[in-house]
């Protein structure tokens, strides 16, 4: 195994641990943690919550650099088709939404509706940016990149 192979090692299980703890984290947090802190009314809350989101912005930091250095060195590689890249592309945009979510939306707080009521436009933003779908996106992101995985694999046998 050459240096270079080891560094790439390394980067990939950078790349897996970061993904593993922001989305098994947010699994433990929203099955869980958030019901339990529900139940309380402790001001353990925004702590807990201020620690998981450190734990969330060091697993984007380093998803976006190792991700970056996988995804060059794969289609630098030659070993890849339009199916590869068009996976990819789903996967990176999902991944940068999921990004933005939690950088952006999720900082802000909403105002609720002085009467209670909401449309169905602020049922679906709310739907589309709360933290159950950053998870599921995640496992969906886990999936694309399993499915890249064997696309490039199969790259490797043609």
């Amino acid at each position: 195994m050459s240096v270079s192979d080891i560094l790439f090692l390394i980067i990939r299980w950078l790349h897996a641990i970061s993904a593993v703890a922001w989305i098994g984290g947010g699994l433990f947090y929203l099955l869980v943690l958030r019901p339990s802190l529900r139940r309380s009314l402790s001001s353990a809350n925004a702590a807990i919550g201020q620690e998981f989101l450190a734990l969330v912005t060091t697993a984007m930091g380093i998803l976006l650099v190792t991700g970056v250095i996988l995804s060059f060195d794969r289609l630098t590689s030659g070993f890849v088709g339009a199916a590869y890249v068009i996976v990819l592309a789903i996967k990176i945009s999902l991944a940068l939404y999921m990004f933005y979510l939690v950088r952006f939306l999720r900082s802000r707080t909403y105002p609720d509706d002085p009467q209670g009521q909401t449309t169905k436009f602020q049922k679906w933003v709310t739907a589309l940016s709360s933290g159950t779908t950053v998870v599921v996106l995640g496992v969906i992101v886990f999936l694309l990149a399993d499915i890249l995985s064997a696309l490039f694999e199969q790259g490797l046998k043609s």
